[in-house]
């Protein structure tokens, strides 16, 4: 299979790009003018071909032969305004090419931050509910671009008849992404542990590709939306213990229940509402629906994945945890060409 894929430099898209070189596939790498590409154990391996989504001209040159798409690239650093260029502007050009080529398959990598953890309780599946209009622009400027972007591939996929395939990964992490937005709020070596029973959503940045290549390849995922979690997670008190463990840290947690937590960011809400007038006073963790996202106990699961695919993650949690502390392991970011036959897109 030829698959192109965008943001192949990146922490996850260094991992897609060589799990499917590992099976046999061509890949075509689509990075930024200016990325810097010469440590990547695989860039012999791959086409690379350099464009800024939300600026190039010459789009339609990188769909030339190509089989599946898998859509990586997103902002998630700058501005809110930055953000929502390159997740959203940048995915519009992106599919507004693919429209003028022959390739059919999409495979567009989500987020859970997409879901209305408001109105959702017990457990977080793929038929919860999405974050609605009236209430998306609570939420930070990731999670705004998240939605924008599902909602214009959705809408492209069904004008074009394309086969888009919807990938939402939880927390992803791995070696260079330990400490996650979930563990609370840290200040020096104090760390405030918010409901530290809480389970969280995550995979390991490896698993995560797997599941890619695996979406791609299916037949059985074309036209579902699939979460990306390991297993049931460690708690944000485990995980954050054993981070500081592991790392060698020196940190002092302080657990606070997620009840008592809540209550308090309603109450500073409706102060800022009534003192302020609710411009902007407040730290974004405040804003109820944005520390419910971090921190809300849910529970989380991969039943469709391994239901409908048959997935189950390669690496056990004694490997994940090796492969992102262990000092001595090689970075799994590497080719593999030969390792598998080459794979052929399913009809």
């Amino acid at each position: 299979m030829n698959v192109l894929i965008t943001g192949a430099n990146g922490f996850l898209g260094q991992r897609v790009v060589a799990a499917f070189l590992q099976r046999g596939h061509n890949v075509r790498a689509l990075v930024r003018p200016a990325a810097k590409l010469d440590r990547l154990p695989w860039i012999d391996d791959v086409e690379v071909f350099r464009a800024d989504l939300r600026a190039a001209r010459d789009l339609a040159s990188a769909f030339e032969g190509i089989d599946a798409v898998v859509h990586l690239a997103a902002g998630v650093k700058g501005s809110e305004d930055a953000q929502f260029a390159a997740s959203v502007v940048g995915t519009e050009r992106l599919l507004e090419a693919m429209a003028r080529s022959d390739t059919k398959r999409l495979v567009l990598a989500s987020s859970f931050s997409v879901y209305d953890w408001s109105a959702i309780e017990g457990e977080l599946t793929e038929e919860s509910p999405i974050e609605p209009s009236t209430d998306l622009y609570d939420r930070d400027g990731y999670a705004v671009a998240k939605v924008w972007q599902e909602r214009v591939a959705r809408r492209l996929a069904a004008e074009n008849g394309w086969e888009l395939i919807v990938l939402r990964p939880g927390f992803i992490w791995g070696r260079g992404n330990e400490y996650l937005a979930g563990l609370g709020q840290r200040f020096g070596q104090v760390h405030l542990v918010f409901g530290p029973s809480t389970r969280l959503p995550l995979t390991h940045v490896d698993n995560c590709a797997d599941v890619f290549v695996e979406a791609t390849e299916n037949p059985q995922a074309i036209g579902e939306t699939f979460n990306i979690v390991d297993d049931e997670g460690p708690t944000i008190g485990a995980y954050l213990k054993d981070y500081l463990r592991q790392t060698g840290q020196k940190g002092y947690r302080i657990p606070i229940p997620y009840g008592l937590a809540f209550l308090g960011v309603r109450l500073a809400r409706w102060t800022s509402k009534k003192l302020f007038r609710g411009k902007g006073k407040l730290p974004s963790l405040l804003v109820p629906c944005r520390f419910q996202a971090r921190f809300k106990p849910l529970r989380f699961t991969n039943r469709k994945l391994v239901e409908q695919l048959g997935w189950t993650p390669p690496l056990d949690p004694a490997e994940r945890s090796r492969r992102t502390y262990d000092p001595v392991v090689d970075e799994p970011v590497r080719s593999a060409v030969g390792a598998a036959q080459p794979g052929e897109i399913p009809s």
